[in-house]
């Protein structure tokens, strides 16, 4: 019996834990991936990540789709531009993918920002930033406050409306939207419409409940939380570092409206909640939405699990509303 289904039958005979058939289908197609033959453990799991990207359905035809290298004092940023359509000075959305600060890329995530872009109308700038072990806590960081800088200073040339730029990512990529949105209002002193925040990061002690309920699974496991903490923040004092868990920072008043959605059956379910009370507290406008049964990365499943396409249209309605007020 393989691990997955053993913890599905342990938890369906107590009664803690029910799986639509949706969800199974998506847990079996992610036991039927095969992990790759590599020595090396974070390239194999970076290709085994990879093998997830089917699991959002087709792709979804755009009016543009580009890459560009944006240029930096530690090399170049590749980052992959969607437009939805011709119209000019249209709101822009700086987004940046998860797979726990140490894989995931521009193409696990495509197919899900395509209808993003889509549906909320807006351009899509994707960050392919710095992955650990190799470029471990901040570089990865940096490259996504670099983009939104660039973002801002390009506005005109790329078509976009300079006072309609959000912030959006999910799992890691949580954690660092969360992070440049506050050092964009923060320290830049910039006008954020508002931030979707899709299951973010929020806190590297792993003690919440939620850890401990789904420490096993499913999908996400507390072992594998550790190892990936370990690479992104080698130093125990990064790991503290308020830019690397936004639940530890002091100070979060002034931070636009946000968007934050959990997944029942996630253990990263509870620290969101934090992080959303923690917002709430500070005077910050949160739509904070849970969606019933669903697991950690259903985001991304939406060619399986139908609740992905009504977390993506929530995610697409909340970036229009707020676009529409500015």
């Amino acid at each position: 019996m393989t691990p997955f289904i053993a913890f599905l039958h342990k938890k369906q005979m107590n009664d803690q834990l029910i799986l639509s058939p949706e969800v199974v289908s998506a847990l079996e197609y992610i036991q039927s991936i095969p992990m790759p033959e590599m020595e090396d453990a974070v390239l194999a799991g970076r290709k085994f990540y990879e093998g997830f990207i089917p699991m959002a359905g087709e792709p979804e035809t755009l009016f543009n789709i580009e890459t560009v290298y944006i240029p930096s004092a530690s090399g170049d940023i590749h980052v992959r531009i969607y437009r939805p359509s011709d119209q000019p000075q249209l709101p822009a959305v700086v987004y940046f993918h998860g797979g726990w600060f140490n894989a995931g890329n521009l193409e696990t995530h495509d197919r899900p920002v395509r209808t993003l872009a889509r549906l909320s109308n807006a351009v899509f700038i994707a960050v392919d930033y710095r992955l650990a072990p190799e470029f471990p806590f901040p570089h990865g960081l940096n490259d996504c406050y670099e983009t939104l800088k660039w973002v801002i200073e390009n506005a005109t040339a790329l078509g976009i409306d300079p006072g309609r730029i959000a912030l959006a990512g999910d799992s890691a990529g949580g954690a660092l939207a969360a992070t440049v949105t506050r050092q964009a209002v923060k320290t830049l002193g910039i006008n954020i419409p508002c931030q979707v925040l899709i299951y973010p990061v929020t806190d590297s002690s792993l003690s919440t409940l939620s850890w401990e309920l789904f420490a096993d699974g499913p999908n996400l496991t507390l072992d594998g939380a550790k190892i990936a903490w370990d690479l992104y923040t080698p130093s125990p004092s990064q790991r503290n570092d308020p830019d690397a868990a936004p639940l530890l920072a002091s100070d979060l008043t002034g931070l636009p409206p946000t968007l934050i959605i959990t997944a029942e059956y996630d253990p990263l379910r509870d620290e969101a909640v934090q992080y959303a009370q923690k917002l709430q507290s500070a005077g910050v406008t949160v739509r904070l939405t849970e969606y019933p049964g669903m697991i950690h990365g259903f985001f991304q499943m939406g060619g399986i699990i139908s609740d992905a396409k009504q977390a993506i249209a929530e995610a697409a309605d909340f970036l229009s509303d707020h676009f529409s007020i500015q």
